[in-house]
């Protein structure tokens, strides 16, 4: 049983204590109505005076109190704010048409229909409608034409069995003019179009939806069957809700509430081997046929026929662009398991192969091994004969080393002139030793590359499973580390031995008091002003974190980042650096200074879907808007996932965080990134700006990357400013802002108020 307020709506974790009161205020009111309606119905005390009123003005006020829980989460939490605030509007407006009714409608002897309760509700549905799009393309960017097709093939077939079966009862007991039959039938059908949307959804999400749209689709669903319940008795004569109707609707309202205040899962691909991407679709079809064969024998309602067909069509469709995506697939997979220039398996084939040997070996308590192999001096082959001598005798090289190893063996290329296989069990060290040897021998006679005969030798690494290491990486690892011992001694092959790796021990050692250092809170944040390049004002400062420690003295961030990144505390040393640079930022703020911070994040970062929402709560603890913080990314960093790095960045964009590409021109795709990412910022790498002043190539870079940025209406920052003459030259070409050695080292933040105090420098253009 779920213990605290935060089980249901984890969004209120980063709510001050009087929002969190408030928000558990307004949800444990609408628990409270709804659990004592229930009450009532289970005793039999629907019809006392107090059930009336509870019926009518508690229902009521819930309503209301629904809208301002989910406009009060679009007020506090930035990230997807236009689709709840869309949301909160249609809800608010459908409980003020309650409000209408209860006031001077439902006190009419022959209310009218249409009335203005009606059009008030019925609002709702256009900002549901509105709201749900909306959401669906913050999480959604580039979408699979075959996965829009399920949408319409679900949101069609729940229309079709909707409409089949809602639409003949409404109309057999509707009455009045032709307005009022249009009102009563406009229910039922905007709740199927809210269905058949809900439905699409979760079939563009693969039906897996996730906590929001699970609770969305029950909270439309709970609406629409307390509709479905109040025009039976609307049809009946009885205009007043009862309190079956009455507990479905707040249970709908409720619902949407809590939806509001859960993370924002990233968007959820359906695989395309799945169960789901076959039967789902197909049992929509399925209903539509059935339903074409009952209207043979029973009249139904005149929508059901075109819908059924389109259905049908839509699921034709799909069943043609299934079958040419699996075969599609299957080509695909296979190219992806192959070395291309070999036609050995690659490395990623490689690594599947390894995963599953080890799985059997601790299965079965027994060893496996691992040989890395690496080809001598392969670079001089290459510089002396050409990069087309090194290919042929890469190809040449796999049937040798084939002819090594048994049929169970596996080998691969894993890049370069890497080579590597897997023996699997039983097998030992003497084994892996023997094999090694056999591959020596198979390269014993020359190879002809290019008319000339060549003498090659290799190196072999050796790692053994359990003895050395129970994952794939560590082996491979440790393999690497034998390998390169093999070469230090030119001993041909060598079986790893941890008394020769001190840097895996110095790693594991420096990982424990970083992680250490993380729980005391011992890691602090230095800060390094960004300043406008004409006037010289400080506008921003970049968060840099720096531990001092306690035995080593200072370790510089390019030896403990990239631990904490292997070490799996990167997130850690991320949510330690934000909140110390947002807090100092909320200091500065105050004493009058319209700053921002800037923040590096890690790989790990960019792929956790719950990240938006971290910084979401994150700058609302701190009271300070979006546009306070900015995050640096590396290219690097969006090449692990670009697909997934790209929703969680455009979700950042989108709530208002500054994004900045740091390094920018160092890597082998800078434009192609500049184009893709939502980014507002460049910052030129240091290594372009230092040598500006005297190096010609180094200009022409930095003044061509700003050109293309003002093109693009991205700003510029210039990285490692270290004199004046750079300065002037970065101001002279309409660089927006300058960092580096000419401003300020970075400094403790108790040194930033002097820095921010000082005069503000003249034009220096």
């Amino acid at each position: 049983m779920p213990r605290s307020l935060t089980d249901f709506v984890p969004l209120s974790r980063s709510l001050t204590r009087w929002q969190r009161h408030a928000l558990t205020a307004g949800l444990g009111f609408m628990g409270l109505t709804i659990a004592v309606l229930v009450a009532a119905v289970v005793v039999g005390a629907g019809d006392s005076p107090f059930a009336g009123w509870l019926r009518t003005w508690g229902t009521s006020a819930c309503y209301m109190v629904a809208a301002a829980v989910v406009a009060f989460r679009a007020w506090v939490l930035p990230l997807t704010r236009g689709p709840w605030i869309t949301i909160a509007v249609g809800t608010s407006i459908y409980g003020l048409g309650n409000v209408v009714w209860e006031l001077w409608l439902g006190k009419l002897d022959n209310p009218p229909i249409p009335s203005l309760a009606d059009g008030l509700w019925l609002s709702l549905y256009p900002a549901a409608y509105l709201g749900i799009l909306w959401l669906v393309r913050t999480e959604w960017q580039h979408v699979k034409v075959t996965v829009w097709i399920d949408g319409l093939i679900a949101g069609l077939g729940v229309a079709a069995i909707g409409s089949a079966i809602v639409f003949p009862r409404v109309l057999e007991t509707a009455s009045g003019d032709t307005v009022a039959v249009v009102t009563n039938l406009a229910y039922p059908v905007c709740d199927l179009l809210l269905a058949a949307l809900v439905t699409g959804v979760f079939a563009i999400r693969g039906w897996r939806p996730g906590r929001v749209w699970a609770l969305l689709g029950a909270g439309f669903l709970s609406l629409t069957l307390a509709d479905s319940i109040y025009l039976l008795q609307v049809a009946a004569g009885n205009f007043e809700s009862t309190n079956v109707a009455n507990i479905f609707f707040l249970a709908g309202v409720s619902l949407i509430a809590v939806a509001a205040w859960q993370p924002q899962s990233g968007a959820v691909r359906p695989k395309l081997e799945s169960w789901s991407v076959f039967l789902v679709p197909s049992m929509f079809v399925a209903a539509a046929v059935v339903l074409l064969a009952f209207e043979q024998f029973d009249d139904l309602a005149a929508t059901v026929r075109p819908l059924c067909l389109l259905t049908i069509i839509a699921g034709f469709g799909r069943t043609v662009m299934s079958f040419r995506d699996l075969r599609t697939l299957a080509e695909t997979r296979a190219l992806a398991l192959t070395d291309d220039l070999t036609g050995l398996p690659n490395r990623r084939h490689f690594m599947q192969r390894l995963g599953t040997v080890i799985d059997e070996a601790e299965a079965e308590n027994a060893t496996c091994a691992l040989l890395l192999i690496d080809v001598d001096q392969f670079k001089e082959l290459n510089d002396t004969l050409g990069h087309a001598a090194g290919d042929e005798l890469l190809r040449q090289l796999g049937p040798r080393l084939r002819s090594a190893l048994r049929t169970s063996d596996t080998l691969a290329r894993l890049g370069g002139d890497e080579f590597g296989i897997v023996i699997p069990f039983p097998t030992s060290e003497d084994a892996a030793r023997g094999v090694a040897d056999k591959v020596h021998v198979s390269l014993a006679d020359p190879f002809s590359i290019q008319g000339l005969r060549l003498q090659v030798n290799v190196s072999i690494g050796i790692s053994l499973f359990p003895d050395h290491g129970r994952r794939d990486l560590e082996l491979l690892r440790f393999a690497d580390v034998a390998l390169y011992d093999a070469k230090r001694t030119r001993s041909r092959s060598a079986v790893y031995d941890q008394s020769r790796d001190t840097h895996s021990r110095e790693h594991l050692t420096l990982a424990n008091e970083l992680k250490e250092a993380l729980t005391r809170g011992a890691l602090n944040v230095h800060f390094q002003p960004k300043a406008d390049a004409t006037t010289g004002q400080i506008l921003g400062l970049e968060a840099l974190a720096r531990w001092d420690h306690p035995s080593r003295g200072p370790i510089t961030p390019c030896t403990f980042v990239p631990v904490a990144e292997h070490s799996g505390l990167s997130r850690d040393l991320t949510t330690r650096v934000l909140n110390l640079a947002l807090e100092q930022c909320s200091v500065w703020r105050r004493a009058g200074y319209d700053l921002h911070v800037a923040v590096n994040v890690t790989v790990a970062d960019l792929v956790d879907i719950d990240f938006p929402e971290q910084i979401a709560g994150a700058l609302a603890r701190h009271r300070l808007p979006p546009e306070a913080l900015v995050i640096e990314i590396t290219e690097g960093s969006v090449l692990s996932d670009p697909e997934r790095t790209r929703g969680i960045l455009s979700q950042l964009k989108e709530a208002g965080v500054g994004l900045s590409l740091d390094d920018f021109g160092t890597g082998y795709s800078s434009l192609t990134h500049l184009r893709a990412l939502p980014v507002d910022e460049v910052k030129i790498d240091r290594s372009f700006v230092r040598e500006m002043a005297t190096e010609t190539k180094d200009r022409a870079i930095v003044l061509a990357t700003i050109r293309l940025a003002e093109t693009l209406g991205i700003r510029v920052v210039a990285e490692g400013v270290e004199d004046e003459e750079t300065w002037q030259r970065l101001a002279a070409a309409d660089c927006h802002l300058i960092q580096g050695y000419v401003l300020s080292r970075p400094v403790p933040a108790a040194d930033v108020h002097a820095l921010l105090a000082a005069p503000v420098v003249g034009d220096r253009v």
